[in-house]
């Protein structure tokens, strides 16, 4: 429930993305593991190899298609100036990496399944950690939704 309008005190209710847990790095080089037979010490060095070079590239001020996965590419929000000479460094308020899915995760986010849940089911369910050994986004005992990002 959100209070948008003071005056009414009417409620008002939006749709939240609910996260029944968090997959660690350790638990996501496992399964590629046991999904392709490559040593899990191996997929843990490409996994890190990849990041450094993705981080290389977006220094450089490149965007990095990684395959069908989608596309990385660094990004900033900055304060608006009414003189050029006014804008600089100091007027950039968040800088920030932006992923593009690729077909795939369109095609799965598209498919995604929509269920109703009220505050209190949620709430209910909710714990400190999830069947995987990863935390819960929320902490545990929250709303479960995902706040959306303010500076977005």
């Amino acid at each position: 429930m959100l209070n948008f309008d003071k005056e009414n005190k009417q409620e008002k209710y939006v749709a939240a993305n609910v996260l029944i847990g968090s997959i660690s790095y350790e638990k996501l080089c496992n399964e590629v593991n046991q999904r392709t037979g490559i040593h899990r010490a191996m997929v843990d060095v490409i996994l890190k190899g990849a990041e450094d070079t993705m981080i290389t590239f977006l220094e450089e001020g490149f965007s990095v298609r990684f395959g069908e996965f989608g596309s990385f590419r660094p990004a900033i929000n900055a304060a608006s100036k009414d003189k050029e000479e006014d804008v600089n460094a100091a007027t950039i308020i968040r800088r920030k990496i932006v992923f593009t899915p690729g077909t795939k995760f369109k095609t799965m986010l598209g498919n995604a399944s929509i269920e109703l849940f009220s505050d209190r089911e949620v709430s209910a369910s909710a714990g400190d950690e999830d069947e995987t050994g990863g935390e819960k986004p929320d902490g545990g005992g929250g709303s479960g939704g995902e706040a959306p990002d303010p500076a977005a």
